[in-house]
């Protein structure tokens, strides 16, 4: 398997791919995103958003069809 490489600095290695917690909290204080990013260069990758949920576990909303 080849090790992933960033686009921007082209260092190798998924060690490099790091995540970081976001400044602002939630009421239970856990982040409310976390990014992705090249710990090298800082190119971001994506933003992960923390996982809610509901009373029943999680829960999946879903738009109507519009007509």
């Amino acid at each position: 398997m080849a090790d992933p490489k960033c686009p921007e600095c082209e260092t190798r290695g998924s060690e490099h791919i790091v995540s970081t917690p976001s400044e602002e909290k939630s009421r239970e204080n856990t982040p409310w995103f976390y990014t992705a990013h090249c710990d090298n260069c800082g190119h971001v990758y994506g933003i992960f958003t923390k996982h809610v949920f509901g009373r029943s576990g999680p829960q999946l909303i879903v738009e109507p069809k519009k007509v």
